[in-house]
């Protein structure tokens, strides 16, 4: 009976579905929404519809802020059955952050219908959004738009409605839309004058937009008077007034003079400086309209107010700045120079200037100077060995040139920086540096002529005490710079010059101040120079002037075998016992080769000369020298202690005929080997001859002369330690 009844129960629920009954299509849609999913039961598709609707349910297309909008979700079976206390949850699933919904899960109610409440998510937000709904595994969305809401203005409130000069006060707005606070709302605040920061702020959670007002313009001037604020959104506008007192000027400030230094007139050099003062009001903001007074109150000599030699004071009126500028004109004495701005009419408001000085001129040449760091660098043997050079130039006066004059220089070989800028130091003294640094072209001698150079004037005696350069003063007048390369004092063609135009008569001059004969004008301007030589030093050490016994050894240094130039500055000297007695150095006087200036006569000896004190040396002792450069070059000589002097019999002026021969003079003391060498072996040559003794083995050693032809030679005879003799040979 069981099997029975349950078969008849199965067969009767096919054909109930086979006809259409208790159940419904698979899916189901409106205009409003659109379902996904499958119902829970057997008997068909439940369906999920979603719609916006107002307050009375009527289907919306768009929401607005305020509005009162709902989203309608609907659960039925297939056959149209409400499905009551199902949840539905719900999201914003595209452009969210547009749009707020509450709560998020709801329950159907008897009709199968749950609702929720959305708005925009500000008034100001517009555009367009979709929401999801799902119940059980159904899924239903509806799109809509959000329109924007139309804004309501209430009262413009002000901190203070009467404002001193100057001032500022709050400005807030309260924003409605559709009777609720307008949350998000950016509101324009401008003024007709004046400003407002910020000038859109947006409408906070209760519809307030708060921002401040200043009554200052943007040229820093106050406003004055009734001014109006404006507040504008979404297309409506609403204005208030307030009301701001007008200024006072209270204040005259100094603002600037430039440039600080003038010079004298007639100078060549700026003598002309623009000043600047500012007239305030209390709250600081600047005054135009006021009369000022401009007055001297230091005045060194002739110094002029607007124009050149006036002395008297002159009005004038505050810009729409406040500022206040006229032009200070220089006289003819240097000094502080100290200017008063009053108010016209209330003297107990001014301000002085500050810093404007009038200086004597622009650098004097007899008062510019260079030096180097140091002289004699170890360029002859290599590139890139740098020392500095430093300029310091000085007015008429011996004061401080203008900051920011150039110094040009140029050098007969290596490379040197182009030019320098002057600068004052932490002493306030004018100066400036560049670089000069080994490479080619270098010069057979060593030497090299750098010229530093710049405008300026030339020396004069002011004898009418003017201080400036006028008919019957006495002018020391000089020609063209110019550099000279080969120190002879003379311009030579190919040498770098500075030419001015002049043809007046008048003598040249070598260095520091070199200057090229007949190119004189009468004008006291002129280049300003001054130049130095440098010496690029070779690496190889030359031992001259030795002299050596039992307590010192003396020796000059120099880079050449018969030249001029020391070693490089820093080149040190070393000695060591090379045998085992206790002969010892005991001083090396001095350890080090110094900074050597060249002289101006090019062949003037400048080797360094250096004393080895000894003890406990005897003859035979040997020591080396070791002679290093900066550069790591090293050079060694051996001396050996003799046991008596180095000496000849030789006359110091031999005179022989032509194809003759000398006796041979005795040569004693010293130490073997000797040599003899002749400076011009075409006019006399030298031979050293020995003999030995055959009962004592005791070897004896002589030189003798041989003339050639006329003329007159040297005679150079030296020892094993280089200690030298030297005799003149004359062949009539």
């Amino acid at each position: 009976m069981k099997i029975m009844k349950y078969f008849l129960l199965g067969l009767f629920t096919a054909l109930l579905v086979a006809c259409g009954g208790g159940g419904g299509d698979a899916s189901s849609t409106n205009n409003d929404a659109s379902t996904t999913g499958s119902g829970a039961g057997t008997s068909g598709v439940n369906t999920l519809t979603l719609a916006v609707v107002d307050s009375s349910d009527a289907v919306l297309t768009s929401i607005v802020f305020g509005g009162g909008q709902r989203i309608k979700a609907t659960y039925k079976t297939a056959s149209g059955a409400a499905i009551a206390g199902k949840l539905v949850s719900f999201s914003a699933t595209t452009n969210g952050s547009a749009v707020v919904l509450s709560p998020l899960f709801r329950t159907t109610n008897s009709s199968g219908v749950a609702y929720i409440d959305v708005s925009p998510a500000t008034a100001g937000t517009f555009g367009a959004a979709r929401v999801s709904a799902t119940a059980d595994a159904i899924t239903s969305t509806v799109d809509f738009d959000i329109s924007g809401s139309t804004v309501t203005f209430g009262d413009i409130i002000f901190g203070s409605v009467q404002l001193a000069a100057s001032g500022n006060t709050s400005v807030q707005i309260k924003a409605t839309a559709n009777g609720n606070a307008a949350s998000g709302i950016p509101i324009t605040f401008t003024a007709d004058c004046g400003s407002v920061t910020p000038n859109i702020p947006t409408t906070d959670g209760t519809g307030n937009a708060s921002s401040t007002y200043s009554a200052v313009k943007t040229d820093g001037t106050s406003c004055s008077g009734t001014t109006y604020v404006t507040v504008t959104a979404s297309g409506v506008s609403k204005k208030s007034s307030l009301n701001v007192s007008a200024p006072d000027a209270t204040a005259i400030n100094f603002v600037s003079a430039a440039p600080v230094q003038i010079f004298v007139t007639g100078s060549g050099a700026t003598s002309q400086s623009i000043l600047k003062f500012k007239v305030l009001t209390a709250s600081g903001a600047p005054f135009s309209g006021a009369n000022v007074t401009i007055s001297l109150v230091e005045n060194p000599g002739e110094v002029g107010l607007g124009r050149a030699g006036n002395k008297d004071p002159i009005p004038l009126t505050s810009d729409s700045t406040g500022m206040v500028q006229f032009t200070a004109f220089a006289g003819t004495k240097p000094g502080p120079v100290k200017v008063l701005a009053a108010l016209t009419g209330d003297t107990k408001v001014y301000a002085y200037s500050s810093n404007l000085t009038v200086q004597s001129g622009p650098p004097s040449q007899d008062r510019f100077s260079m030096a180097a760091t140091v002289f004699n660098i170890e360029g002859g043997d290599w590139d890139g060995i740098t020392t500095s050079l430093g300029v310091r130039l000085a007015d008429r006066q011996s004061t401080a040139v203008p900051v920011g004059t150039i110094v040009n220089f140029t050098a007969s070989g290596g490379q040197v920086g182009s030019s320098c800028t002057i600068t004052l130091d932490d002493k306030g003294i004018a100066g400036c540096e560049t670089t000069f640094s080994s490479q080619k072209p270098k010069s057979e001698n060593g030497r090299v002529s750098v010229l530093a150079y710049t405008e300026g004037l030339k020396t004069f005696v002011d004898n009418d005490g003017s201080n400036s350069y006028t008919v019957g003063d006495t002018l020391e007048n000089m020609g063209d710079a110019f550099r000279d390369d080969n120190e002879n004092g003379t311009w030579d063609a190919g040498e770098f010059v500075l030419s001015r135009g002049g043809v007046g008569a008048c003598t040249g001059a070598g260095r520091p101040a070199s200057a090229r004969a007949n190119t004189c004008t009468d004008s006291a301007t002129t280049t300003v120079r001054y130049q130095l030589v440098l010496l690029m030093s070779g690496s190889d050490a030359y031992f001259n002037d030795i002299a050596v016994d039992p307590e010192v050894i003396r020796f000059r240094l120099n880079d050449t075998a018969a030249g001029y130039n020391p070693l490089p500055y820093q080149t040190s000297i070393a000695a060591k016992n090379l045998g085992t007695s206790s002969c010892a150095v005991t001083s090396t006087v001095p350890e080090k080769v110094d900074n050597i200036s060249p002289r101006r006569d090019v062949k003037a000896q400048l080797g360094s000369y250096h004393t080895l004190s000894l003890s406990g040396c005897a003859a035979g002792d040997s020591l080396l020298v070791t002679i290093t450069t900066p550069q790591e070059v090293a050079t060694y000589k051996t001396f050996v202690i003799p046991s008596a002097n180095f000496s000849t019999v030789a006359p110091l002026s031999i005179s022989l005929a032509a194809g003759a021969s000398s006796t041979e003079y005795a040569i004693s003391g010293g130490v073997t080997k000797y040599t003899a060498t002749s400076s011009d072996e075409s006019t006399a040559t030298a031979s050293v001859t020995s003999t030995v003794d055959s009962a004592t083995k005791a070897s004896s050693y002589f030189f003798k002369v041989k003339a050639i032809k006329s003329g007159v030679a040297t005679i150079v005879v030296q020892d094993f330690n280089g200690v030298a003799l030297s005799y003149e040979v004359t062949v009539p």
